[in-house]
């Protein structure tokens, strides 16, 4: 549903503004630490516990009095096997958690939109605004997010399986492979990691839209993150206005880890 924001304000002849500038909304930093403890940390934990069991086997054939048995790489196969299992099987109530994560990441993004727009206007849309509005934007992060957890899991089968396997090969001693494995392992857990915030970032930064386009307003501007390993070209769109019909190459958070996000501006031309 269009809401006629700009007209339902000038009715209220609260201002006499030719805008009105709204307050970014960004979300707190728990929803990154939610989506990660709900969705991402158990597959990491699926593949620590794996680690252990495959160092043990290693080191199990390395104790053998001909160095390494015939059965070993089959033996780290089965254990490699058995973790795509369980976390394949971990999947659905993981997809479960994410459905709920998204959703309430929604509801607090809606309550936040509708007191940011209060605030600024005086006007209350809260009945006005509901989860349906926000349908495809849910269903997109849930999709996403199942598909980056099985990205994490799949490269950390990779990374463990070649770092065993060449381990084998080479009749490496055992720490050495273990060795391997934890950085392979802690490069999923600071994967994971980095991935949820910026899941975080993407839900917020595409809500912040679908809202705005929603009370009809097609001007936003750009509000850079400042972060550490920011993009210089995002830095320099600080502040800059662009609109839906004229919109820059990528969106803010569009990209890969941007903290970017955006403002809306209401113009009341015409309204008065």
């Amino acid at each position: 549903m269009s809401i006629p924001l700009a007209a339902m304000v000038a009715r209220t002849k609260r201002t006499r503004k030719r805008e009105i500038t709204f307050r970014p909304i960004t979300a707190p930093g728990t929803f990154a630490s939610d989506l990660y403890a709900e969705a991402y940390a158990p597959v990491v934990k699926a593949w620590e516990a794996a680690a252990e069991r495959i160092v043990g086997e290693y080191e199990r054939s390395l104790a053998t009095m001909d160095g390494l048995t015939v059965d070993s790489p089959a033996e780290v196969g089965a254990v490699l096997s058995a973790t795509e299992d369980a976390v394949t099987r971990i999947l659905i109530p993981i997809r479960l958690r994410l459905e709920a994560w998204a959703l309430r990441t929604e509801r607090w993004h809606r309550g936040k939109w509708s007191s940011t727009v209060k605030a600024a206007t005086g006007v209350d849309i809260a009945t006005m605004i509901g989860p349906k509005g926000a349908q495809t934007t849910v269903g997109a992060a849930i999709e996403r997010n199942v598909g980056l957890v099985r990205s994490i899991s799949e490269q950390a089968r990779t990374r463990i399986g070649e770092a065993v396997f060449r381990g084998l090969n080479k009749r490496s001693p055992a720490r050495e492979v273990a060795k391997e494995i934890r950085e392979a392992t802690g490069m999923a857990r600071r994967r994971a990691l980095s991935v949820a915030a910026d899941q975080t970032v993407k839900i917020t930064a595409q809500l912040n839209s679908e809202r705005r386009r929603e009370a009809g307003i097609d001007t936003w501007e750009w509000v850079s993150s400042h972060k550490l390993h920011f993009r210089p070209e995002h830095a320099a769109r600080d502040g800059k206005r662009y609109s839906d019909d004229d919109p820059p190459e990528d969106t803010p958070g569009e990209l890969p880890y941007c903290g970017c996000t955006e403002r809306a501006v209401l113009s009341l031309d015409g309204e008065f």
